[in-house]
């Protein structure tokens, strides 16, 4: 083969890899776009398309890895109804354009306080307050209803930092002392108004460790 012809070749399998390459850099991106916001009604198959296969799947809800950050998908059969989704750097597009959508501050380091400032009607939540074993850590909420055909949005944080963890027990404390300690265990609160006003004081500055939009899994009332 002359030299010329060589060379030829050589430039069309360089050529030919570079476009392979940019491909698979254009299947990536477009693995990013779309928001978990942007998602809420669409189908599932339409989400994967976008972010790839869930890593697993529990029920009503899916988990997925995308680009270091993990998130969870709820679903009504095939369609997509909420989401639940870290404030952390990892996942800022889709916690920014969650808080966005409700009219809060564009903030990772958003506290449970200013959250309840911004949404009206907050209700306090918790999958448990006393006796929560090891098997998980414990978390509190506040719930806001969505206006004008929105679903709900929640804020969460997990009890696992000091603030967290003093507030909670300043809560368990305020609610047994009313209503006793069964109450308490059987996570009756969840079913009541009443310490929503205490919990937002309490929670004031603990800093929100989820956003989550929808139909997402909620503690119960016993």
């Amino acid at each position: 083969m002359s030299r010329v012809r060589m060379t030829t070749a050589a430039v069309l399998i360089g050529a030919t890899a570079l476009s392979l390459g940019s491909a698979s850099m254009a299947t990536a991106q477009g693995r990013q776009q779309g928001t978990l916001q942007s998602m809420l009604g669409a189908r599932v198959q339409f989400l994967e398309q976008q972010m790839g296969t869930a890593r697993q799947v529990d029920r009503d809800q899916r988990h997925y890895q995308v680009g270091g950050c993990d998130f969870t998908v709820s679903v009504a059969g095939d369609e997509i109804v909420g989401y639940a989704v870290p404030m952390t750097r990892a996942c800022a597009r889709h916690a920014y354009a969650a808080l966005e959508a409700y009219g809060l501050p564009r903030n990772l380091n958003l506290s449970m306080g200013e959250f309840a400032r911004v949404r009206a009607n907050v209700e306090f939540k918790a999958d448990c307050l006393i006796l929560c074993g090891n098997a998980s850590n414990p978390w509190v909420y506040l719930e806001s209803d969505g206006l004008r055909g929105q679903p709900a949005v929640r804020a969460g944080a997990v009890r696992v930092d000091r603030a967290a963890i003093d507030a909670g027990l300043r809560i368990r404390d305020a609610i047994m002392a009313t209503h006793g300690e069964d109450y308490v265990v059987d996570t009756r609160f969840n079913c009541s108004r009443e310490f929503d006003a205490l919990a937002v004081r309490e929670l004031d500055r603990v800093k929100i460790t989820e956003i989550a939009v929808g139909q997402t899994t909620v503690a119960n009332c016993g």
